[in-house]
């Protein structure tokens, strides 16, 4: 498409087409964050864009996603799906009361939806320590979606804090449990016991963006979760660049990258962590100089050569991918796959403001 004469509308059904195709909707955010900025402010196409992405965003940058939302509702004050995002993403940053807040916002505007009302009372009773006030709202959810067993075990649960066991028990009901997942049965067994306060169970994961992505937890499980090995990263990155035609201004610009991507690649695409995988150096591995590159596993190497053309894609530098593979002694295929997950977690576009230089070739 011609970006000279943006047309925001063809974007727009090139940007739902792709939606329903993808099997990863976040392959999708680089034509998102184009739309943004080729439709008009304000715009139906500008406030899709902003909402998608917001929704899109949650779970990896809630922050960001944060931003999106607030968008959207600069413009469309009463949107309760702008005001259920906003809501999500403060609980995944820990502001709880700001959560609250934004789910009764989202009720206001649609207030028969379940899953707002689950979210606000798992909210109350599990994050603020107020079951007597969750109550209503998880009765409410319950009433809506009582096939729903997340939202069945939450209503239960705040019953039981609230003081009200046998109406718990009632609720959750033993013969429901068989199948039913580990935590679920084990709040059958805490209420057995009569909900005793003195052992803290477990917090019940609410499908907290259950509303248009299916499921989702209350908090991010970072526990999981593996950082890059920073200084090994530097180092193959310094390496690499060394062989390649960039200058001192992009070979920072190209620091500052992996920083952002040792932060924001601590996961893989399917959501294991990234780990360092034990690695033999071979001579194939380092070529034939037999220089410094045997020391660092492959893994990393494969991320920093990633990061080196990600400065050559967002600078427009004359290097191939395959180029660049070689610098860091790893193939084109690994370069290529750990690119496009990092352009994808980066939102990377040539000419990043936050990456390019003056320089273009």
């Amino acid at each position: 498409m011609d970006l000279t004469e943006p047309d925001s509308g063809r974007l727009k059904r090139e940007v739902e087409g792709a939606l329903q195709r993808a099997l990863d909707p976040s392959d999708v955010l680089p034509m998102l964050h184009r739309l943004t900025r080729t439709a008009a402010r304000g715009s139906e196409e500008s406030l899709f864009a902003h909402q998608k992405l917001a929704e899109l965003l949650i779970e990896r940058h809630p922050w960001r996603a944060t931003l999106h939302a607030k968008k959207v509702l600069a413009s469309l004050p009463d949107d309760d799906r702008a005001w259920a995002v906003l809501a999500a993403c403060q609980a995944m940053l820990g502001n709880y009361r700001y959560a609250v807040s934004a789910y009764q916002r989202a009720l206001e505007s649609s207030p028969s939806n379940p899953s707002y009302a689950h979210n606000l009372g798992h909210l109350l009773d599990v994050a603020l320590g107020r079951p007597g006030d969750a109550v209503p709202w998880l009765r409410s959810a319950h009433e809506g979606r009582a096939d729903c067993i997340e939202i069945t075990a939450s209503y239960a649960h705040a019953l039981a804090r609230a003081g009200d066991v046998a109406e718990a028990k009632r609720v959750l009901g033993g013969p429901k449990m068989r199948g039913a997942p580990r935590e679920h049965v084990s709040l059958w067994k805490w209420l057995q016991r009569g909900a005793p306060t003195e052992r803290a169970l477990p917090p019940l994961r609410p499908p907290m963006f259950a509303a248009w992505t299916g499921s989702a937890a209350l908090e991010p499980d970072v526990g999981s979760r593996t950082r890059i090995a920073t200084d090994a990263l530097d180092a193959a990155l310094s390496q690499g660049l060394a062989r390649l035609p960039v200058d001192p201004t992009q070979r920072a610009r190209a620091a500052t990258l992996a920083r952002d991507a040792a932060e924001y690649c601590r996961t893989a695409p399917s959501g294991r962590p990234v780990t360092e995988r034990h690695h033999t150096p071979t001579r194939a591995d380092s070529g034939n100089d037999g220089d410094a590159s045997m020391e660092v596993p492959t893994e990393t190497r494969s991320l920093a050569a990633a990061v080196a053309y990600a400065i050559v894609y967002v600078d427009h530098v004359p290097l191939t991918q395959a180029e660049v593979a070689a610098s860091f002694r790893v193939s084109a295929s690994a370069l290529r796959a750990r690119f496009k997950d990092l352009r994808l977690r980066l939102d990377l576009t040539p000419g990043d403001a936050r990456y390019a230089t003056l320089r273009r070739s």
